[in-house]
């Protein structure tokens, strides 16, 4: 440390390595809003066209899923199975690092499966859910009449391109755009006639499509591949495939029987109604590696030229730009580092004096810009957590600094050379504030030591403030120690103070205020406290245990407050029979009202399924549910989306009742489909589905509950087809070929494909609409028999279905949901805006218990929602901060070699963590996650307050003799410290306490208002505790200051 202050040049250098460094880093980190967390979520989804879900489910669903558990990572499997497609989410265990392995491990699994029946389509392994869209571009049809979706596919997909190149993105998509065929819409009369149905066409179609190889053949000089001409290429070629000979006309031709089109299928399988008008969106995603702003520049430089090129009929405009929201983000929170360095630079000035306060405020930027540095090093980059560690450090990063400044100018004022000032400063300092700063840096490391996405989205918090802290110390002792030395005045020896207990002159715009009689005071308190020790300490822990009783009888828990932006999102579910026409015209209605709205700025439908993720912890698991839609809306302001949320839920709820329309706020922290969930497990289903209408029953009876639905409800009634066997064998059919001819003419047939370009279109045969879209139609369906011994002509007829089976409406299972190879009923619960969810899940236990609500034997009942994921995470993050609390002990007992000073530092942090509960309480704020993590930093700095008074008693012989008075000095002595940086880190916190964000005033209150309360631990329990200590025993040997005489040691974090 000497050498630094012998050397000049080489703090010089050392100043330009931080500055260069930090620059560079602020300059090239990357820029997000919300943090980066690992993809630990996949999907599976495989479509069985016309399956029931109970056939989805033991033929699809349980092969995938047991397939899928053979790999160990796996933490989760649920599904659902529904009509037509079975839908798996997979969640990997939150201590998988190697994303990428493991999904190439799951996708071999998925290509293992062989055993799937006919029909069923090849499952499709989706890992692009997790993270929101960098933007949303929409493109709107303004021509006249209906969409033309044949244009607006070009176009989207020639976007997609576009996007797809530019430098930085990582994934785009294309949403509402409907799946474009080739339909094959056949005569059913005709092909009666010819002894053809639906299936058999298909199936010739699909013969005559020679795509694949007929081999190579090789000779002793060349090698030649074999193909056989005739692959589809256009709607002519299929046209012209026979189908059959007819006596009457000869050959007929697919085109003879046939309307052969390319259209895009009907119906739609999803939709985008977007602010009023039908159209297409383009959703955009960039890598974590990118700044947000740079990308959206080049973004618009491409669209720009894109647009130029739209015919107009077409409009395209961006209707989602993260960039907007994360700079307004960032630049928030700059603005509150910006004010709280004035505050703590002020605080400085105040107590310190202009020059100190000038040495030990210069390093905030130094080891913010170090701490840059030392981030960027690790990959984090510059987003909400890592700017609010930023903050938080501030008013720690501190407190090395003050201390150190402190220290030299003391000594300087006392006559001391300025090199023996500071080579004994560093010599007194650099143990205690090393302690000090470690206990600080492992109070941190729970955070960011948490595995899972938890850890990963508050873990910026806990890398900011230990590269700070790391950076601060550093920087203090070699920079800050070597300037303080050089520019702070030294009085000469011959007016210099003598006495090493004297205080020296202050002037408060030269070395601090002074404040006499507030210090006379202070004084005349502390002699009281160490008189009387024992009084001291049992009234200093009344305020600690009031908060303590609090945690149990006085305070609500929450998970993570909800989000502060000017959006909101709308989930409507229409009753299960409801088709997407049915679904696309309530949308329409509910938009009218949602435009009407002068605080609604704009609304963008999905329809058919989940909206594109344009918020990190938005669920998107609706694919291909007609009766479901989602909408964006975004509003005037913050305020008004508050507002607007209440009034919507209850003018939506008396226009629509026949349909469950949820007006919800984006909410923080890992995502859960309703705040409140019970899951119900056993075998049966109608008994699962009685025990959740029962518990759906005692839910909705709860006044702050607004909606409620269980995942296994009844489904749209189903048709069977009752066939007789019998009459089906005249007819030389089976129940199979019965079923395949009823599917091709519902549902359409697979009948190969066309290839234009790269690009692959899937041909399907289809009978009349009329047959396909009412019972009457389909009971007229004509069934062509297959007796080969029966002469075919003109007049050759099927028979109507009705004559061999019997056509009847049935009650069907719409989804059976699964869990971990389970059945499941979740029963869920919404609730009133502002109403916690941990209030309404009590009220719900204590009804089931009055109700004596039991599940049968083979049944269980599991907890979800929001509690499941607060109890998860916090028992991780508890689950290393026990671990990490050892070498807290570890540190402080090799810093004092005293397990009794060690036992008095954590009885201190036990304080801190109750007067931190109690400022939680007094500001009525809920016991929520970042309160957590906020009263795990506060023990820090309380350990941190007590390890300087406890240092300086220590090395004072008189104090640890039991001296009272040497116990006040040495009080007295650090004093000045401790109430700097106690105002330092309350003021460092002041903008986010007063935020009008819901997210950080409860865990900046749990740090500030527990750090100035803790002054009173510090300050009246810990010299009490010590001089009880050394009564029963004194210490081996005890470290007496140089010359017998206690020097002043300043603190570190205050509180």
């Amino acid at each position: 440390m000497r050498s630094f202050y012998n050397y000049p040049r080489l703090v010089v250098l050392l100043l330009l390595l931080i500055i260069v460094a930090g620059a560079a880093a602020l300059g090239t980190m990357p820029r997000l809003e919300d943090p980066h967390m690992k993809n630990r979520v996949a999907f599976v989804l495989t479509p069985f066209p016309g399956a029931s879900a109970e056939r989805v489910e033991s033929l699809v669903t349980e092969k995938i899923e047991k397939k899928l558990r053979e790999v160990a990572e796996v933490k989760h499997i649920s599904s659902v199975s529904r009509l037509g497609l079975s839908f798996i989410t997979i969640e990997m265990k939150d201590e998988v690092e190697d994303v990428a392995r493991v999904s190439s491990r799951l996708r071999d699994k998925l290509g293992e499966i062989t055993d799937f029946p006919e029909g069923v389509g090849k499952p499709v392994y989706d890992d692009e859910r997790l993270y929101a869209f960098t933007a949303l571009i929409a493109l709107v049809w303004h021509g006249s009449g209906a969409p033309n979706y044949a244009i607006l596919g070009r176009h989207a997909k020639e976007l997609d391109t576009r996007l797809s190149n530019v430098a930085g993105t990582d994934f785009v998509r294309i949403f509402g755009l409907p799946s474009e065929e080739i339909t094959v819409t056949v005569d059913n009369d005709m092909l009666a006639a010819l002894g053809l149905s639906a299936d058999a066409v298909a199936a010739r179609i699909f013969g005559a499509d020679a795509k694949n190889s007929s081999g190579v053949l090789s000779g002793s000089d060349d090698r030649f591949v074999v193909e056989v001409a005739g692959a589809f290429d256009n709607l002519a070629r299929i046209r012209a495939v026979p189908l059959a000979a007819s006596p009457v006309t000869g050959m007929v031709t697919v085109g003879d029987v046939a309307r052969v089109e390319r259209r895009h299928r009907d119906p739609p399988e999803s939709l985008a109604y977007l602010d009023g008008e039908y159209g297409v969106v383009v959703a955009a995603r960039m890598l974590e590696t990118t700044r947000i702003d740079r990308w959206m520049d080049r973004v618009g430089q491409e669209l720009s030229d894109y647009q130029s090129r739209l015919p107009e009929n077409i409009e395209a405009r961006i209707i989602f730009d993260q960039a907007k929201y994360t700079n307004a983000r960032l630049s928030n929170l700059m603005g509150n580092l910006a004010y709280s360095a004035l505050i703590v630079f002020t605080t400085l000035l105040v107590t310190l004096g202009w020059r100190a306060s000038i040495l030990a405020g210069s390093v905030l930027p130094l080891a913010a810009l170090a701490a840059l540095a030392i981030l960027d090093l690790f990959g984090f980059q510059i987003e909400q957590m890592v700017v609010t560690g930023m903050i938080v450090a501030l008013g720690i990063m501190v407190d090395n600094a003050i201390v150190v400044t402190d220290e030299v100018q003391t000594r300087l004022l006392r006559g001391e050379r300025r090199s023996h000032a500071v080579a004994r400063t560093v010599r007194k300092l650099w143990l205690p504030l090393l302690g000090s700063t470690v206990t600080t840096v492992i109070a941190f490391m729970p955070i960011i030591l948490m595995p899972g996405n938890a850890g990963e989205f508050v873990g910026g918090i806990s890398a900011s403030v230990i590269a700070a802290l790391v950076a601060s110390y550093v920087i203090s002792f070699t920079i800050i120690s070597t300037l303080a030395g050089r520019l702070l005045e030294r009085r000469s020896a011959a007016v210099a103070i003598d006495s090493p207990r004297a205080e020296p002159e202050r002037r408060w715009w030269r070395d601090g205020i002074d404040a006499r009689p507030v210090r006379e005071a202070f004084r005349r308190s502390l002699e009281w406290s160490i008189a009387h020790p024992r009084r001291s300490i049992l009234l200093a822990g009344i305020l600690p245990m009031l908060g303590l009783v609090l945690l149990y009888v006085g305070l609500t828990e929450q998970f993570f407050p909800p989000s502060d932006r000017d959006q909101f999102h709308i989930e409507m579910t229409l009753p299960a029979s409801a088709s997407i026409e049915d679904t696309r015209r309530m949308v329409e209605e509910v938009d009218q009202l949602l435009q009407a709205d002068p605080d609604i700025v704009e609304t963008d439908w999905f329809i058919g399924e989940s909206a594109p993720k344009f918020f990190y912890n938005l669920l998107t698991n609706r694919d291909g549910v007609a009766n479901f839609a989602q909408a964006m809306v975004t509003a005037t302001s913050e305020d008004a989306t508050n507002v607007l949320i209440e009034r919507f839920q209850a003018l939506l709820d008396r226009r629509f009742p026949d349909a469950q329309i949820l007006v919800r706020k984006l909410e923080q922290g890992p995502p859960f489909d309703a705040p409140i969930e019970l899951r119900l497990f056993g075998p049966d289903l109608e008994t699962l589905r009685a025990l959740g209408e029962e518990v759906e029953g005692v839910l909705a009876g709860i006044p702050s509950v607004i909606h409620t639905r269980t995942s296994l409800a009844v489904g749209r009634p189903e048709i069977v087809v009752d066939a007789d066997e019998e009459t089906a064998a005249t007819l030389g059919l089976d129940l199979r070929q019965v079923s395949n001819q009823l599917r091709a003419a519902i549902a359409g047939a697979d009948a190969g494909s066309v290839l234009e370009e790269t690009e692959e279109v899937p041909v399907r045969v289809r009978t009349d609409p009329a047959a396909r879209r009412s019972l009457g139609g389909l009971r007229s369906l004509e069934i062509v028999p297959r007796n080969p011994g029966r002469e075919r002509d003109d007049s050759y007829a099927g028979v109507p279905l009705t004559a061999l089976a019997r056509v009847h409406l049935t009650p069907s299972v719409g989804a059976i949901p699964r869990r971990d190879g389970e059945r499941v009923n979740t029963v869920q619960g919404f609730l009133r805006p502002h109403v916690l969810p941990e209030t309404a899940f009590q009220e719900l236990r204590r009804r089931l218990a009055e109700k004596g609500f039991t599940v049968p034997p083979g049944y269980r009942l599991d907890i979800g929602g929001e509690s499941e994921k607060r109890n998860e995470t916090v028992g991780k993050l508890l689950a290393r901060a026990y671990v990490l609390a050892v070498l807290m002990v570890i540190a402080i007992v090799l810093t004092f070699n005293s397990f009794r000073l060690a036992g008095i530092t954590f009885a201190s942090a036990l304080q801190a963590g109750g007067l931190g509960l109690l400022a939680v309480w007094l500001f009525g704020y809920p016991l929520g996650f970042v309160v957590i993590i906020g009263l795990m930093g506060l023990i820090g700095l309380a350990i941190n307050a007590s390890i300087v008074i406890l240092s300086e008693l220590k090395g004072d012989p008189a104090a640890v003799a039991g001296d009272e008075a040497a116990i006040v000095h040495g009080v007295m002595s650090t004093g000045r410290h401790i109430v700097s940086t106690t105002l330092t880190t309350v003021g460092g916190f002041m903008p986010l306490v007063l935020s009008s964000s819901d997210f950080w005033p409860p865990f900046a209150i749990a740090i500030a208002g527990g750090t100035l309360l803790t002054m009173i631990v510090s300050f009246y329990f810990a010299p009490a505790a010590f001089k009880v200590a050394l009564a029963w025993r004194p210490l081996r040997g005890a470290d007496a200051a140089s010359g017998g005489s206690p020097q002043p040691l300043g603190p570190q974090p205050a509180a």
